[in-house]
């Protein structure tokens, strides 16, 4: 088993996350911007959105500590995996 990740490496992967959110955020405000492509393309739409949800939700993770920061999170799947892989 490799040793645990220092603090200021979890914060700076969480950093990159929101980064990363940030930009599928613009991108999807982009894409909607144009109505006919925002009405054909919903779906995907509404996946790139849960894709920055998992993206804060596992920043808010690498930034707490235990079970505190896990119910921080806003995506339960996340939570429910978490919990599973501890258990």
């Amino acid at each position: 088993m490799g040793k645990p990740c220092s603090p200021s490496l979890l914060a700076l992967l969480a950093d990159e996350l929101d980064l990363a959110r940030g930009q599928l955020e613009a991108l999807g405000l982009d894409l909607i911007a144009d109505l006919e492509t925002a009405a054909r393309h919903v779906t995907a739409l509404q996946a790139i959105d849960h894709v920055g949800q998992r993206c804060a939700s596992v920043a808010t993770i690498l930034r707490g500590e235990g079970v505190t920061a896990d119910r921080a999170a806003p995506l339960e799947t996340i939570v429910q995996r978490i919990s599973a892989h501890r258990g």
